[in-house]
């Protein structure tokens, strides 16, 4: 076993174990969630000791600087001394400034920081509510506007986006924090082939990678292709049609789970998977596409789909570093603070 500090109270680890999950173990009050190092959660601060090398991956320069570590990516050593950190030293505080339904399950927030935020298409904040209560959002607009915008589906059981859906109102104050994550769109990306591939309202950020690209002046080719389970939650279908009319670069589709060939009314909807609809229509195998330009692809979706997705994608042939992936929410963010 390894002794470590928390709060100046002494933890008892068992071999393999993570602060994290020695903390839970123990009945420590924790904050967590992905438990993968993604959502940013689980942060508290260093004081004293040797800390692994991987205890900090992941984290921005700033805290790095301010000593927070990943409890969920940091196995301790003896000694390590560490506290818990306050929820002002990590959030900023924000208020409802518009809501649009684009379905009957599918809502717009923007939400105006009290401070700038730089933030870009393909990162993720983690809201929290006056209770306490904290899910992680996928960033859908692109780093020219002061607001974020957020596009949320109101889930089965799901309080917080049911209280976003169906209660909370402009003017309501948040506390934010982040942004995360860097599966946005590049400079460098312009001569790119680009494949995007979102889920639900996954395609809240791939979207806003396409329109960040445009905006940087594309110059490759750009397929889109938005997945969902009816043709009534194809909820920005007329916006991306007018977007690929106007822009001859770009190519759209819709992939819908439960509907009859003889229903379709549109080329640009086809029955599957997104996933392997995508796949069915390009060659990964080649890096280069017909046009010489190299393919990239994003991914934006539930846990679950973008854990496989990357595998499956370099199965296909495409090379790890040109996979980006973003999980636009988690199953569960456990606050007990």
């Amino acid at each position: 076993m390894t002794q470590f500090y928390f709060d100046e109270q002494t933890i008892q680890s068992v071999e393999g174990e993570t602060i994290l999950d020695a903390l839970i173990r123990q009945g420590h009050s924790v904050s967590y969630s992905c438990k993968k190092g993604a959502c940013k959660t689980c942060l508290v601060q260093h004081i004293d000791g040797v800390l692994p090398d991987d205890a900090q991956k992941g984290l921005t320069t700033e805290l790095k600087s301010d000593a927070y570590i990943c409890a969920c990516q940091c196995q301790p050593t003896p000694e390590l001394k560490l506290k818990s950190i306050l929820v002002q030293n990590l959030f900023t505080t924000g208020h409802i400034s518009m809501k649009q339904y684009l379905s009957e399950s599918v809502v717009k927030i923007l939400i105006e920081p009290s401070e700038e935020i730089p933030h870009s298409a393909g990162q993720h904040i983690n809201l929290r509510r006056f209770d306490g209560l904290t899910r992680s959002y996928a960033i859908t607009n692109d780093p020219h506007s002061p607001v974020i915008e957020l596009h949320i589906r109101r889930k089965y059981n799901g309080q917080f986006s049911d209280w976003l859906f169906n209660h909370a109102s402009v003017g309501e104050t948040l506390l934010m924090q982040g942004p995360w994550g860097d599966s946005c769109y590049k400079a460098e990306y312009k001569n790119d082939s680009l494949i995007l591939i979102g889920a639900g309202t996954g395609l809240g950020p791939v979207y806003g990678i396409v329109k960040e690209a445009l905006f940087q002046g594309h110059k490759g080719r750009i397929y889109l292709y938005h997945g969902v389970k009816n043709i009534a939650d194809l909820y920005y279908h007329n916006a991306l049609s007018h977007l690929m009319l106007a822009h001859k670069n770009v190519a759209y589709f819709a992939c819908v789970d439960n509907v009859h060939e003889g229903k379709l009314r549109s080329k640009r909807i086809k029955t599957g998977d997104p996933f392997d609809v995508a796949m069915s229509r390009h060659q990964l195998g080649n890096q280069t596409t017909s046009s010489g330009y190299s393919q990239r692809v994003f991914l934006c979706a539930e846990p679950s789909f973008v854990t496989k997705g990357p595998q499956q994608l370099y199965v296909y042939g495409a090379p790890l570093e040109r996979i980006h992936a973003l999980a636009y929410g988690y199953k569960y963010l456990s606050m007990t603070r």
